[in-house]
């Protein structure tokens, strides 16, 4: 028997034929749609990836809580970090010219001081501080550590041991977006030991290494646009 009727909007439909004689028993019941092998590839593969991708992340501690240690120390306090006591109390940014990425950039400039309280003169690393600001996400690593006068270019490299707290300034360059009137100033923690790759035992000295840090926030005193 065949059903020819029409569709809701009166085109014809298909023609739909009835049998009227009994189901036989032998036929096998209907199986579920297969999926086609391109269809399981599209789909497994990426899902395969996404497994492994979690898999590796997890193994390498990715998905770990991290337990590094932050202490927040106030503005002009004094601290000890190995064999220095350091104490930062503010900073400064001015504008002026770039020698990479960016033909202007926002020079930033943390002030405070330090002290050797060991037995040999160190000299301080630009790369063991680290700023941001307060209300951005980017992040740069110190330029350089300089003790003394910044306009001096007799400043001693080493911090000798047993005199008073001399001055230190740390200098980083942001992208000229820069515009914040709050620093986030950290300083790595120091330890002492062989921090190289490619040193054995006898090659030891300070430098930072893990993720604790020492954390201060400094208010920015902008200066004049160096167009010089």
């Amino acid at each position: 028997m065949a059903d020819q009727g029409g569709s809701e909007d009166g085109a014809p439909r298909g023609a739909v034929w009835v049998d009227d004689d009994p189901v036989d028993p032998t036929w096998p019941e209907p199986s579920a749609p297969r999926f086609s092998r391109r269809r399981l590839l599209t789909v497994g593969i990426p899902v395969l990836a996404l497994v492994l991708l979690i898999a590796s992340v997890w193994a390498l501690g990715g998905f770990a809580e991290r337990d590094d240690r932050i202490t927040e120390v106030a503005r002009g306090k004094s601290f000890m970090n190995g064999p220095f006591e350091f104490s930062f109390d503010r900073a400064t940014v001015q504008e002026t010219d770039g020698y990479g990425k960016y033909k202007r950039i926002q020079k930033v400039l943390v002030t405070g001081t330090i002290r050797n309280t060991g037995d040999t003169a160190i000299s301080p690393s630009g790369d063991w501080f680290v700023a941001r600001p307060r209300q951005g996400t980017e992040v740069e690593e110190g330029q350089t550590a300089r003790i003394g006068a910044t306009d001096s270019f007799s400043a001693p490299e080493d911090v000798t041991p047993g005199l008073p707290a001399t001055r230190l300034t740390v200098d980083f360059e942001f992208p000229p977006t820069f515009d914040d009137r709050t620093l986030l100033f950290a300083v790595g923690e120091l330890s002492y030991g062989s921090h190289s790759y490619f040193s054995g035992d006898n090659d030891q000295f300070w430098d930072t290494g893990g993720g604790n840090a020492f954390r201060l926030q400094l208010p920015i005193t902008r200066l004049a646009a160096d167009d010089s």
